[in-house]
């Protein structure tokens, strides 16, 4: 049985998230820098926040805020609870 669009598209991107914890990877980021100060947090704000609000803005070609954006990320979890 297939996996459906959500898993699929989960897979890819976590994929290519990963590759920066792979210490062979241009885009690697330490473990050990994320530890530091207040990285954690910066990181979570630019995976959770940042590039979310910044691909949504690229492919629908809209010009949506972090808060504005979430507003729609927080719709989307309402209309999947919905229907799962």
């Amino acid at each position: 049985m297939a996996n459906s669009k959500q898993e699929q598209y989960f897979i890819k991107l976590l994929s290519a998230v990963n590759e920066v914890f792979d210490e062979d990877s241009e885009h690697y980021i330490g473990l050990e820098d994320l530890k530091e100060g207040e990285n954690l947090t910066d990181f979570f704000h630019v995976l959770g926040n940042m590039m979310p609000n910044y691909i949504y803005n690229k492919l629908t070609g809209e010009n949506e805020n972090i808060l504005s954006f979430n507003h729609i990320a927080n719709t989307l979890i309402i209309q999947n609870n919905k229907t799962k």
